[in-house]
């Protein structure tokens, strides 16, 4: 494999680790009531901004979560590891490329919040206004399955273990502990992911409203109650997990041929 390849993604790999960390950071404090606030992309993007030399850790964030994506579309396109042409394996590219989409969505994000003076970010942006209610909900209903079905699938695979084999860990004397941390990520994200689930679904089916629900409103969801809270502070380790674990992808990562 390309070196150019590796570098792209191990670049990518410190970019998507360092918004989840600073995601989960942020809402951990949030629920221990010390300082922190519900934290979702966006408010990550803008603490990172408001850091010493915070532009340019945006500058870097930006064009790392752009290698990120790089990497997705040269996996699902190319197939630099070999993973087949079967059909689990074209679901599995299929899969990638629509989180290089959703990655390149994100850097464009944090070139947002580094060209402009202010980000108004929040649960209460009217995208859809302009279309009719009744496709809205159809729309929301939508995006509610298919975030259901994504959450199924990331439990289902981490607790099998096949989400975690695609990394080729196997070989370093930590890669169980580097696993444990990935499986625990990965289910904090699940889990977040099924209440942004029940958002859209409980918009498209009651009220047709069409506010965007994200992490932000997910972690605010759990902090309505002492339980919440403490699924809220379990939820937030879970991301700093997740983001360390893309980090530690940098040094135990193997890049070969299956």
């Amino acid at each position: 494999m390309k070196k150019s390849y590796k570098t792209a993604a191990i670049i990518g790999f410190i970019s998507k680790g360092i918004i989840y960390v600073v995601i989960g950071v942020l809402s951990l404090l949030a629920s221990l009531q010390l300082g922190g606030k519900n934290s979702g992309t966006s408010q990550a993007l803008t603490f990172l901004k408001k850091q010493p030399f915070g532009q340019i850790m945006l500058l870097s964030i930006g064009v790392g979560l752009l290698c990120y994506s790089f990497w997705m579309f040269l996996q699902s396109i190319k197939d630099p590891e070999n993973m087949g042409s079967d059909r689990k394996a074209k679901s599995r590219r299929f899969g990638l490329f629509t989180t290089g989409l959703v990655y390149t969505v994100v850097a464009i994000m944090a070139f947002y919040h580094l060209f402009t003076s202010s980000y108004q970010g929040g649960s209460q942006t009217n995208y859809m206004s302009f279309l009719d209610p009744t496709l809205i909900s159809y729309i929301f209903i939508g995006i509610g399955i298919v975030l259901f079905i994504q959450a199924i699938i990331l439990i289902v695979g981490a607790f099998k273990g096949g989400l975690l084999d695609q990394f080729n860990l196997e070989g370093h004397k930590n890669h169980r502990i580097i696993k444990t941390m990935g499986r625990f990520g990965f289910y904090a994200r699940a889990f977040v992911v099924l209440i942004i689930s029940y958002f859209f679904l409980r918009a498209g089916i009651y009220s047709g409203s069409n506010d965007i629900k994200g992490m932000q409103d997910a972690f605010a969801f759990m902090d309505q109650s002492t339980l919440g809270r403490i699924l809220m502070a379990l939820t937030a380790i879970g991301f700093i997990s997740y983001g360390s674990f893309y980090i530690f992808l940098t040094r135990f990562r193997t890049f070969k041929k299956n």
